[in-house]
């Protein structure tokens, strides 16, 4: 019996570390208000943003990634690491690795949009 609750135990403690280690680099709920293009934003607080609204097509490819909450008017953001992986991708040109990123960085809650106060 006493043996069972050292298995159940650990088997607890490894699961909860394994989940712990897929979370998202970022919380999306810690939010710090940022301003941009003269409006007030909740965004993210480990994250990075645009200083101005998207533009429809912007909004488009967001929405295509399953970004669904991105509107007329919204800025985006990213999870710094994101950002970063995004930014040296784009000077290799290899648009299909960082299409893979993006919708990656949508599924884990990485990327996003977030609409004026």
């Amino acid at each position: 019996m006493i043996k069972s609750k050292y298995i159940l135990a650990t088997s607890f403690l490894l699961g909860m570390v394994g989940c712990a280690s897929t979370e998202a680099a970022i919380e999306p709920m810690i939010q710090t208000v940022k301003l941009a293009d003269g409006k007030q934003y909740n965004v993210p607080t480990n994250a990075t943003y645009t200083q101005t609204a998207v533009t429809p097509k912007a909004i488009k490819f967001y929405q295509g990634l399953g970004v669904t909450e991105c509107t007329d008017g919204d800025i985006t953001w990213e999870d710094k690491v994101v950002a970063d992986k995004i930014n040296k991708i784009m000077r290799t040109g290899n648009k299909d690795e960082g299409i893979a990123l993006y919708k990656q960085a949508a599924k884990n809650g990485s990327i996003g949009c977030s609409s004026p106060l």
